[in-house]
């Protein structure tokens, strides 16, 4: 579920009341024209209030599309962004992109 609110652009939203609010990077794949002006991740939470990405690797250049044209995610989607959320935390790395991880989205060069 996409999480709605006070937080501003650049803002990310604590995971409980009592943390701050961090601030967003350049997610996955810079930032993307849509039709709210610009995204960079599309925070989600799943049931156990754990925040990851939309905006995933595992995201063919279609799902972004979708995406950045204001779409609801599908049911997919999610699916696709939590499972690697859960990888990258399994290997003790944050859901959310670093800094020095920009890449592509799988299908954007036609392979």
């Amino acid at each position: 579920m996409i999480q709605q609110g006070i937080a501003s652009y650049g803002a990310r939203y604590a995971e409980s009341p009592s943390e701050p609010l961090s601030m967003k990077g350049k997610g996955y794949f810079g930032l993307l024209p849509s039709s709210e002006g610009v995204s960079t991740e599309i925070s989600a939470t799943n049931d156990q209030g754990m925040s990851y990405p939309l905006l995933v690797p595992t995201l063919t250049q279609e799902e972004v599309n979708y995406l950045m044209k204001g779409n609801e995610p599908t049911a997919d989607m999610y699916r696709k962004a939590e499972l690697f959320a859960n990888y990258r935390q399994s290997q003790g790395m944050s859901p959310f992109a670093s800094p020095t991880e920009l890449r592509m989205p799988v299908g954007l060069l036609g392979y």
